[in-house]
C-alpha cells in the first residue's frame, strides 16, 4: 500500500515536517501487526485497570511494544536518528517491566502479598525512558550504522527475557496448578515463544548480515561488502520466520488476555 502522497501532502500543510523523498510503502502485514499491538495495549491496559496492581508493569510494558512498533511505521523516523534510537531504548524498557511483572506474580505465589503501586510503576517506566533519553543526548549522534547496533542489542535482550519469562511462567504454572487461571497464565509461555520466533530470526538475519537494514546501508554508502547466501533457504527460512513470529506474537497476546478474562469471569 503506497502512502508516499499522503504524507508529502503533510509536509505541505505542517511545515516543520521533513520533506518524504523515497516512497512511503507498507505491507498489509505491517499494518495487520501494528493493529494488533494496538489491541493487546488496549487490552492490556483495560485487564489491568480492573484487576490488582500484579498486571500493571505487564500492560505498561505490552503498550510500549505497541508504541515502539507503531513509531516504525513513521516515515520521518530516519530523519531523527537520535527518537530512533530513544524507541530502541523503550523497546527493552518494555521487555523489561514485562520480565519484571511476570516475576512479580511468582513472587506473590509464595507470599500472596502485594506490595507497591500501580503510580511507582508509572513513574519509574517514565524514568527509565528519561534515562534513556539523556544517554541518548549525551552521546554522538547515530548514524544507521549505530542504530542498527542498537536494535541488534534491544533483540539480543529481548530474546534473553523471553527464555526467562517462559520458565517463570511454567513456575507460576506449577504453583497455581489447579487454579481456574493457571492455563490462562500458561498461555502466554506461548506468546514470549512467538517472540522469541520473531526478535530471534531478525537477529539471525543481523549477525551474518543479511537482514535488509544492512542491504540498504551497503547501497547508501557504496560499499563493496558482498554478503553471501542471500538467496539460500536459510535466509527464506528465518524471513518467514519473522513475519510469522511477529504476527502471531501480537496476537496471541490478545487471545492470552482475552482468555485469562474469561476465566476471572
Amino acid at each position: 500500500m503506497d502512502f508516499t502522497e499522503f504524507f508529502q501532502f503533510l509536509t505541505t500543510i505542517i511545515p516543520f515536517l521533513p520533506k518524504i523523498y523515497n516512497p512511503v510503502i507498507y505491507s498489509v502485514s505491517d499494518l495487520v501487526l501494528v493493529f494488533f499491538w494496538f489491541v493487546a495495549a488496549v487490552i492490556s491496559f483495560y485487564f489491568s485497570y480492573g484487576n490488582a496492581r500484579l498486571w500493571t508493569s505487564v500492560s505498561v510494558g505490552f503498550f510500549l511494544i505497541f508504541w515502539s512498533q507503531g513509531y516504525l511505521l513513521n516515515p520521518y523516523a530516519s530523519s531523527y536518528f537520535r527518537v530512533t534510537a530513544v524507541h530502541n531504548i523503550i523497546g527493552v524498557v518494555s521487555i523489561l517491566l514485562i520480565s519484571y511483572g511476570f516475576q512479580e506474580y511468582f513472587t506473590f505465589t509464595h507470599t500472596l502479598e502485594i506490595t507497591g503501586s500501580k503510580r511507582a510503576i508509572y513513574i519509574a517506566t517514565i524514568g527509565a525512558i528519561i534515562v534513556g533519553t539523556v544517554f541518548v543526548s549525551l552521546n554522538p549522534k547515530p548514524n544507521l550504522f549505530v542504530l542498527r547496533n542498537y536494535r541488534m542489542a534491544e533483540n539480543a535482550i529481548w530474546i534473553f527475557l523471553s527464555i526467562v519469562n517462559i520458565l517463570v511462567i511454567l513456575k507460576i504454572y506449577k504453583e497455581i496448578k489447579g487454579s481456574p487461571i493457571a492455563n490462562g497464565i500458561l498461555s502466554f509461555a506461548l506468546v514470549f515463544f512467538f517472540i522469541m520466533m520473531w526478535k530471534g530470526s531478525d537477529l539471525y538475519l543481523q549477525m551474518y548480515q543479511l537482514d535488509a537494514s544492512w542491504q540498504t546501508l551497503m547501497e547508501e554508502y557504496d560499499f563493496s561488502i558482498q554478503s553471501e547466501g542471500l538467496d539460500s533457504i536459510y535466509v527464506k527460512i528465518a524471513t518467514q520466520l519473522h513475519s510469522i513470529g511477529a504476527m502471531f506474537s501480537g496476537l496471541s497476546v490478545v487471545g492470552s488476555f482475552a482468555y485469562l478474562f474469561r476465566l476471572l469471569r
